[in-house]
C-alpha cells in the first residue's frame, strides 16, 4: 500500500514539474515582447526567443513562401490549368450577374466604397480634363506637321466628298433666304446703308426710282444667281480653296486657334447626348445593364482574365 502511494506521488510531482517547466518554456520563448532594463542592466532570457529573432524567423519564412509554396514555375503552372481558368471565369460572372442586376445605382457604390460624391460631376470634370490634356498633349506632340500630314487618306476623302452637295446646299440656302420676306428687308436695309452718303446722284436715283423698285429688280436677280447652277460651282471652288489653306497650315497654327477646353466641354456633352452615360450614373444598375449582360459575360471578362493571367505570368 505505501509502495503505491509513494507512485502514485511521484507521478503526481513529475507531472507538475513537468508541467511549471513546460509551460515556463513556452512563456520564455514568446515573453516578454521586449528587452526589459534595470537601469542599464538587461534582464536576462529578455525578450523571449522568438520575439528577439522574429526579423530573422520572418526573413525565413518570407524565402521559404517564395522559394517552396509560390514559386514562379508554380503560379505559371496554375493559371495555365483550365479547369482553374473556368473556375475563376465563372466565379467572376456569376459574381458580375448578380452586379448588373442590382437596384442600386453606380453613384450609390462609388459613395459607398469609394467615398466618392457627385459622381456626376466629377466624371464630367475628369472627362473634360482628360480631354483637354490629351488634345495638348497631340498638337504638342504633332506642333510641325501639317494637318494634311495628320489626316489618314480616307477621312479626306471622305469630306471631299461632301464638297458638292454642300456647296448646292449653300446656293440652295441663299436663293430660298432672298426669296423670303427676312431676305427682302435684309437687302432694303443693305441698300439703304449703301446709298446713304454715296452723293447726289444716288439720291437722286433713289428719290426717283424708290427702294421698292430697286428692291423688285435687286431680288429676283439675286435669286437668279444662287439658282444658276456656275453658282454651285463657284462655292465649290471656294470651300476647295479653305480646304487646301486649312490642309496646309501646321498643327501649332490650328492649335493655337482651337480652344481645347471647349471642344473638350462639346465633346463630353455630345457622348452623354448620343450614349447617356453620365445620366445613368444615378440610374438603378439593373434598368441599363441587363442589356450588356451577355457580352459583358461571354466576351469581356473572359478576355479580362486571359489579359491579366498573361500579366501575371509575364511578372513572375
Amino acid at each position: 500500500m505505501n509502495a503505491i502511494l509513494l507512485i502514485l506521488i511521484m507521478i503526481a510531482m513529475g507531472a507538475i514539474i513537468g508541467g511549471a517547466t513546460n509551460s515556463l518554456a513556452i512563456k520564455m520563448l514568446f515573453r516578454p515582447y521586449q528587452a526589459v532594463y534595470i537601469k542599464n542592466w538587461r534582464v536576462p532570457f529578455t525578450p523571449g526567443l522568438i520575439p528577439k529573432r522574429r526579423k530573422d524567423m520572418a526573413e525565413q519564412m518570407g524565402r521559404m513562401v517564395v522559394d517552396h509554396l509560390l514559386t514562379p514555375e508554380g503560379m505559371q503552372e496554375k493559371f495555365n490549368e483550365r479547369g482553374f481558368q473556368k473556375q475563376v471565369i465563372q466565379i467572376l460572372q456569376r459574381e458580375a450577374k448578380g452586379w448588373m442586376h442590382s437596384e442600386r445605382s453606380v453613384a450609390d457604390l462609388l459613395k459607398q466604397y469609394a467615398g466618392v460624391t457627385d459622381a456626376r460631376g466629377k466624371m464630367t470634370a475628369y472627362s473634360e480634363e482628360w480631354i483637354d490634356k490629351k488634345l495638348q498633349m497631340f498638337i504638342y506632340h504633332n506642333q510641325e506637321k501639317s494637318i494634311d500630314d495628320m489626316l489618314p487618306p480616307e477621312w479626306k476623302i471622305s469630306a471631299e466628298s461632301y464638297f458638292d452637295s454642300f456647296a448646292a446646299r449653300i446656293a440652295d440656302k441663299g436663293a430660298r433666304y432672298f426669296e423670303s420676306d427676312a431676305g427682302r428687308v435684309q437687302l432694303e436695309t443693305l441698300l439703304e446703308k449703301f446709298l446713304q452718303g454715296k452723293g447726289s446722284v444716288f439720291n437722286f436715283l433713289s428719290s426717283m426710282f424708290g427702294n421698292d423698285k430697286i428692291l423688285d429688280k435687286l431680288q429676283p436677280e439675286l435669286v437668279r444667281f444662287f439658282r444658276d447652277p456656275s453658282s454651285a460651282m463657284f462655292f465649290k471652288g471656294f470651300i476647295i480653296k479653305e480646304w487646301e489653306k486649312l490642309l496646309d497650315q501646321p498643327v501649332w497654327k490650328a492649335g493655337a486657334q482651337l480652344n481645347t477646353k471647349s471642344v473638350a466641354r462639346y465633346s463630353v456633352k455630345a457622348l452623354n447626348r448620343e450614349l447617356t452615360v453620365l445620366d445613368r450614373l444615378d440610374m438603378p444598375i439593373a434598368e441599363w445593364a441587363p442589356s450588356y449582360e451577355e457580352h459583358i459575360i461571354n466576351k469581356w471578362i473572359p478576355e479580362l482574365w486571359i489579359r491579366c493571367s498573361r500579366h501575371c505570368l509575364q511578372s513572375c
